[in-house]
């Protein structure tokens, strides 16, 4: 599959009118690792709502009007281990009908250009330990484990 045309793709900050359509990128985004992802359209709701109240940068990508990804980025989170502040990756969530396009890189660039613009020194994510895909996709970008919990990689990496 070819990347996506830079001319079609358009980022809108998070409002609820589109909620609807981001729990529907979530469940089609973790339908290969369902434990990792909402176990109801009404918890996927509620997810949408802590989201919107834990963010820096909420943005969703319209590719020709159609939401088909979103990124959530915090910029003010403590790290419950740590007690420090970093750079957290909430949710980077792309339809899989978009994978391989190149919109995942384009994520991440906005997410750590983001971050650093805050002036923070530390990036860090959660993520499925049975996602091998993401894994190596945040490996490319330097996050490394750094600690696992239950069934979730902590991985992390400097600004």
């Amino acid at each position: 599959m070819g990347s996506i045309k830079e001319n079609t793709i358009k980022f809108k900050t998070y409002s609820d009118e589109y909620r609807d359509n981001l729990v529907d990128i979530i469940f089609d985004a973790y339908s290969d690792f369902p434990e990792y992802g909402e176990s109801s359209y009404k918890s996927a709701k509620k997810y949408i709502n802590w989201l919107k109240n834990h963010s820096t940068l909420f943005d969703i990508v319209f590719d020709k009007n159609k939401p088909v990804a979103f990124l959530v980025v915090d910029g003010n989170w403590i790290s419950s281990y740590t007690g420090e502040k970093v750079g957290e990756i909430h949710e980077l969530a792309i339809r899989k009908d978009y994978w391989g396009k190149g919109l995942g890189k384009t994520l991440m660039d906005r997410a750590l250009n983001h971050l650093k613009s805050l002036g923070l020194k530390k990036a860090g994510l959660w993520v499925g330990e049975k996602n091998k895909r993401a894994i190596e996709f945040y490996k490319k970008y330097g996050f490394k484990p750094v600690r696992k919990y239950n069934q979730w990689l902590r991985m992390e990496r400097s600004l």
